[in-house]
């Protein structure tokens, strides 16, 4: 069954030129979508990430478009995103000028640090310890 083991995530976004170009540069990939100007196709491995012009796509329920366009965008929602290099995320968010929440720390788990992406959606990113990172054959 086609599209039945990903997980598609859809962020409504300002500039989808300038949200798009981030998350390229985070490790995503994107697949070509000339048919739909307002839309951005990224995946991470399995996940999809959908940027949606957030003013030019439409809304299924319009008072929650309405709601949607106000903002604020991303209230309460976190996109975690695996790295292999916390400090070189860490650089690229300080050198766009994005709003850092938590400077880099070590968790039992992880290295971690938190971000706000340019629509102010909160981006959590995580550097697994070795032993944590686990592989399967």
């Amino acid at each position: 069954m086609m599209g039945s083991k990903q997980l598609k995530i859809g962020l409504r976004v300002r500039d989808l030129q300038v949200s798009g170009d981030l998350y390229l540069r985070l490790g995503f990939r994107e697949l070509p979508n000339e048919e739909q100007p307002h839309l951005r196709y990224l995946t991470f491995g399995h996940t999809w990430l959908i940027l949606t012009d957030r003013d030019a796509h439409g809304y299924y329920d319009e008072e929650r478009g309405a709601a949607a366009r106000r903002g604020p965008l991303g209230l309460g929602f976190t996109l975690a995103v695996p790295t292999p290099d916390l400090d070189a995320a860490h650089a690229l968010w300080r050198a766009e000028g994005l709003p850092v929440l938590t400077e880099p720390e070590d968790t039992d788990w992880a290295r971690i640090f938190v971000g706000l992406d340019p629509d102010g959606y909160e981006v959590s990113f995580e550097q697994f310890h070795e032993e944590y990172r686990g592989t399967r054959g």
